[in-house]
């Protein structure tokens, strides 16, 4: 576990101790598990994001010579002819 450390507006603290209270359980109880559902909630949308960026269209649609073409030492140097 990462310890971490924060500050809070006391209202928020006053529901938040409120709660851990009710529930019989550590402040810091509380905060994990709100904390956690956030991260979960926000890692899908930070997904789905990603997939739906059009960036991720474009793969695969440039024709190569060779598969390792990207490895070689003159991938993407361009020749400039006066034709």
């Amino acid at each position: 576990m990462k310890i971490v450390q924060t500050e809070l507006d006391m209202k928020t603290y006053r529901i938040l101790r409120a709660i851990a209270i009710h529930k019989g359980v550590p402040l810091k109880e509380v905060l994990r598990e709100i904390l956690k559902e956030y991260a979960k909630n926000q890692e899908k949308e930070l997904l789905q994001e990603i997939h739906e960026d059009p960036f991720w269209k474009g793969i695969g649609l440039l024709k190569i010579k060779d598969r390792d073409e990207s490895e070689k030492d003159t991938w993407s140097v361009v020749e400039w002819s006066s034709e």
